[in-house]
């Protein structure tokens, strides 16, 4: 197939599920109100909190809740999948009169606050795909590979560091959030059989995102820069030919929150690469469950995902990344979270320089997110 009738094919998809969300919104806002309201039932009983659903966010009215209580009710609303914000307001809405400005909120959010342009707005508003091997976060983890022929690999370290940071966004309640920000990362692999636990390769990585999110429906567009290097003792111990890898790129995802299941897809075009045979073109997909019975005062919860990327260069062939295990939150501060996940990977070797080489392997890792 044609790389432009792929790139026909992966558009329509994705416009093809932005149409079939927008009707959809309305069936989440219920499971949301039902969840948000089953919560406070539990933690908060005896109290009469009412809670109002619209678009993906929560508004509750601050008379029903008082004291040091504010925050933990937002940071356990807050973890519902699917909500975008979480408003307390200080009066019961009601209709404006001519001429009066609406009512003030003092708002606590996953993503910018509504109406406004903010400088370093908090949160992402697409959130991170946890089994994609190279998305930007603090990780380390050991891989056992069950094969891998060039280079000759047994248990392998693996160290991600790398951090989303947003420099300005702009919240509307008619159109959604958006925000840019910047994404540093660096991606290295260590030899433990080695004597001196050799660096094998090191992934540079920066991108510039632009992140817009309405509701359950979340859109992702970057540009990136990656260049990949072998580590020295590595080249000492094995001698390989080297490949000056780089490129820059532009990548697209989009992202559907229903109910507990995230569902998502993209693509990405390499503008400039090196070496210039390098074919251009690759796809994404994936699926992530996170569970809503929580334990420990919703500060722990099992999740399981699944991420598949083809690519024009290896021939199409699926490169499948699986991870499951469980997540630590502190509920009234929920951006912070510790994930420790086992994971199975069967395609492409992910390490830039070794990109044509088919590997496997199982591990294990701690994955971090500020």
């Amino acid at each position: 197939m044609p790389a432009w009738s792929r790139a026909g094919l992966l558009l329509g998809s994705l416009t093809a599920l932005f149409l079939w969300s927008a009707p959809a919104a309305v069936a989440d806002d219920s499971f949301i109100a039902g969840y948000a309201t089953a919560i406070l039932e539990r933690e908060f009983a005896g109290q009469k909190i009412s809670v109002r659903v619209t678009d993906g966010v929560i508004v509750l009215q601050a008379k029903d809740i008082q004291g040091r209580e504010r925050d933990k009710v937002v940071g356990a609303l807050t973890r519902i999948a699917g909500v975008r914000e979480v408003r307390i307001e200080e009066e019961p809405a009601q209709a404006p009169g001519p001429g009066a400005p609406p009512p003030k909120a003092d708002q606590s959010s996953t993503g910018v606050t509504g109406g406004k342009w903010q400088a370093f707005p908090e949160g992402q508003l697409f959130s991170p795909l946890l089994a994609d091997p190279r998305w930007p976060h603090f990780s380390i983890g050991y891989q056992h590979f069950t094969h891998s022929q060039v280079p000759k690999l047994g248990n392998v370290g693996s160290v991600t560091m790398g951090e989303h940071f947003n420099l300005v966004g702009y919240g509307s309640p008619e159109v959604g959030d958006f925000t840019l920000g910047v994404e540093p990362a660096v991606f290295a692999v260590f030899n433990m059989d080695a004597f001196s636990h050799d660096l094998v390769n090191a992934d540079y990585r920066g991108a510039l995102p632009l992140e817009y999110r309405r509701g359950p429906l979340a859109l992702r567009a970057s540009i990136l820069h990656q260049s990949s290097h072998l580590g020295d003792e590595f080249l000492l111990d094995t001698p390989t030919q080297r490949i000056n890898l780089s490129y820059e790129a532009v990548d697209v995802k989009i992202s559907y929150q229903a109910g507990t299941f995230r569902f998502y897809a993209g693509g990405s075009t390499l503008v400039h690469r090196e070496p210039e045979t390098l074919k251009r073109w690759s796809a994404q997909q994936g699926v992530e469950w996170i569970s809503t019975a929580h334990f420990i005062n919703d500060a722990i919860a099992p999740i399981v995902a699944v991420d598949v990327q083809e690519h024009e260069e290896t021939g199409w062939r699926g490169n499948l990344s699986l991870r499951a295990g469980i997540e630590l939150v502190n509920p009234e501060k929920t951006r912070r979270r510790i994930q420790f996940l086992l994971e199975y990977y069967r395609g492409y070797n992910p390490n830039g320089q070794f990109y044509g080489e088919r590997v496997e392997y199982f591990g294990a890792g701690m994955h971090v997110y500020f």
